[in-house]
């Protein structure tokens, strides 16, 4: 008698694979990237006494114009564009 395996992989879960790994390229490769700084969370200061900032690049997909997100859960939002495109902006923690 011959036992049946239920861990073998089949053609169709290779396809799926392939697949999932496909859509995860594509999702990164669509982020946004914009990159801005913050005020590192908790406050911290360097050997001089300097704040300590950290310049993060946005989670976001593509096309959003609202604000940006980064991994710290930092928000940015811009306030006014200069004539000549440059952005000001404010960063807080993200829902605050």
């Amino acid at each position: 008698m011959i036992q049946w395996r239920d861990a073998l992989a089949g053609v169709d879960d290779f396809v799926a694979e392939l697949a999932l790994a496909r859509r995860a390229r594509q999702r990164l490769a669509s982020l946004c990237e914009r990159h801005f700084t913050h005020p590192r969370r908790p406050t911290q200061f360097d050997a001089l006494g300097y704040l300590v900032v950290e310049t993060c690049a946005c989670l976001l997909s593509c096309g959003h114009d609202e604000c940006c997100v980064c991994e710290h859960n930092i928000e940015r939002v811009v306030y006014r564009v200069d004539e000549d495109g440059r952005e000001h902006y404010a960063t807080r923690p993200l829902g605050g």
